[in-house]
């Protein structure tokens, strides 16, 4: 079934007003479509036309100047107007020949009317004959919309909304998901599949070739591209309405299928959770996902923690959710397994492509989350997110899961510290994390660094914060001392003292390095409320 959704020249002079006209040329632009009828009887039209409107005219704008005449036409057929009336009489006797060439040469319609007309009566009718169609068109598209209702309602309408699309329009579909399957309505071998499959993926659309494209998007996400092709005429307006209702309910079966996965997902939950503290075994964990995805073929996998406040309290939206972060991850070749437990979720990545760019992914999809549009909606405030260490193996998520936590636990403590998600890009606080969970932390800070902490305490003193900052600048004494605003005699005067205190070799390699290291593990034992103070490590020292 395929609408005409436009009013052509051909048609408007199938009207009773057009009963005595003669078409005198360009008979190949009959199909133009009108989208108004406008009265022009000036010859300066620069800004009068906005394209497709028929012209009415008694030629008293030229007055017989057939040069004008040719200049004005030219104008028109620029202006990619429709085409030109003309009425015969006192102001043009005839058309001359070098027009009527033109307009045959360029397919723009020339009709004269031998006797008078009222140009009144022509317009009032071509506008209630453009009403008349835009009402058509409304219906139409009314009948369209109410079909895709109805195969929405129908199991696995996909397939069903594009054979209707197809027998709306007539026109090639083609139907590309982010998964690569492409669906091509009407069949045609795969060499032309692929080779128009190219083109448009290429944006190299040969001219004589009409393609008008829709994204299907759900979530803020796009999950396909829907395009139409017209090898003859170019695309209307009211096919590109059919096309965007179809995009659209193609999303809403889309969004519908998600929405039943991800229910049957949330159900196990608790397999999930068990899975994240290491119960399963591998081949349990390869039997799982098969059934939740027969063709996933697993390399590698990470756990992700998502934290916020009020996590808990979007019940309703948490399959929407998990649809919306599914989503995001599988465009990017990870499949997501989740749970849920308060404030935060916790996310089992499995790592569908090579290894190499896996972390990228993982940024480009965290990337994403933090900017989009669904989750701001959502207000979860404090968002905060966490990514463990990469594991080869199914079954040893558990050791991501632990990192991951970790990562998250140092992040909170220290927010200014760590702005990056990755268990690996902790450096030197991997070291910390070691040496608190040995019972070692204290002494060590104590040994490297335990008398300026002293000092500071008893003399409410900024030596710490010198230190720091002198081994942030490599020794640079003017730029530490521009950095702590303060005059090059005080940091003298604070170098001196940090000299006698951890002594004149604190710059070289390896004592600066456990330098480093004790003042980072000295504000994470402060983020983490281990407040140290003199006697303490006096009692440490000596026990």
């Amino acid at each position: 079934m395929n609408f005409e959704s436009k009013l052509s020249i051909d048609e408007i002079l199938k009207s009773k007003h057009f009963s005595d006209a003669n078409v005198i040329a360009g008979k190949g632009g009959l199909s133009h479509p009108v989208r108004w009828v406008h009265v022009l009887e000036v010859t300066s039209i620069d800004n009068l036309l906005n394209g497709n409107e028929l012209i009415l005219s008694t030629g008293v704008g030229w007055k017989g100047d057939p040069t004008t005449f040719a200049l004005l036409v030219q104008k028109f057929i620029d202006s990619n107007a429709a085409g030109l009336c003309i009425e015969l009489g006192p102001y043009v006797q005839e058309v001359p020949q070098e027009i009527i060439d033109l307009a045959n040469n360029c397919d723009f319609p020339l009709i004269t009317f031998a006797k008078e007309v009222r140009f009144i009566d022509i317009t009032q009718e071509i506008h209630s004959l453009l009403v008349k169609k835009h009402y058509q068109l409304l219906s139409d598209l009314e009948d369209f919309s109410n079909r895709l209702n109805q195969l929405l309602l129908s199991s696995n309408p996909k397939p069903r909304i594009l054979e209707l699309l197809y027998e709306y329009l007539g026109m090639r579909i083609f139907y590309i998901s982010n998964q690569g399957e492409v669906t091509v309505i009407p069949k045609t071998n795969v060499s032309d599949q692929d080779k128009l499959f190219d083109l448009i993926k290429t944006n190299n659309i040969p001219k004589n070739m009409n393609v008008a494209h829709q994204p299907v998007q759900a979530l803020n996400q796009t999950f396909a591209d829907l395009f139409i092709i017209s090898e003859t005429e170019a695309i209307t307006e009211f096919e590109s309405l059919i096309l965007d209702r179809s995009a659209i309910a193609l999303a809403q079966a889309l969004l519908r299928e998600l929405y039943i996965e991800e229910q049957k997902k949330a159900k196990e939950a608790e397999w999930v959770s068990h899975w994240l503290e290491g119960d399963h075994s591998k081949e349990q964990i390869q039997t799982h996902l098969f059934e939740l995805e027969p063709d996933l073929k697993p390399n590698g996998c990470a756990v992700l923690l998502c934290k916020a406040s009020n996590l808990d309290k979007i019940n309703s939206e948490i399959t929407y959710l998990k649809v919306f972060l599914s989503s995001i991850f599988e465009q990017r070749g990870i499949f997501l397994c989740s749970s849920i437990q308060k404030n935060q979720m916790a996310m089992i990545l499995v790592n569908k492509r090579k290894k190499h760019d896996f972390k990228r992914r993982v940024q480009d999809c965290i990337d994403c989350i933090k900017k989009s549009d669904f989750i701001k909606k959502q207000n979860l405030t404090k968002m905060e997110i966490s990514v463990g260490q990469f594991v080869d193996q199914l079954d040893h998520v558990r050791n991501s899961y632990r990192t991951a936590k970790e990562t998250l636990s140092i992040k909170e403590k220290m927010p200014n510290e760590i702005r990056k998600y990755f268990y690996e890009d902790l450096y030197i606080f991997r070291i910390v994390l070691a040496a608190n969970e040995q019972g070692i932390l204290r002494e060590f800070i104590y040994d490297y660094i335990g008398p300026v902490l002293e000092h500071d305490q008893q003399n409410n003193g900024e030596l710490l914060q010198t230190l720091k900052m002198y081994l942030r600048c490599k020794g640079a004494k003017k730029e530490t001392a521009e950095h702590l605003f303060i005059v090059r005699q005080t940091l003298y005067h604070r170098l001196d003292k940090l000299y006698e205190l951890i002594g004149n070799d604190f710059m070289e390699p390896y004592k600066r390095q456990a330098i480093e290291v004790s003042i980072s593990a000295y504000e994470y034992a402060v983020a983490s409320k281990q407040i140290f103070d003199a006697s303490y490590f006096s009692i440490s020292k000596t026990s």
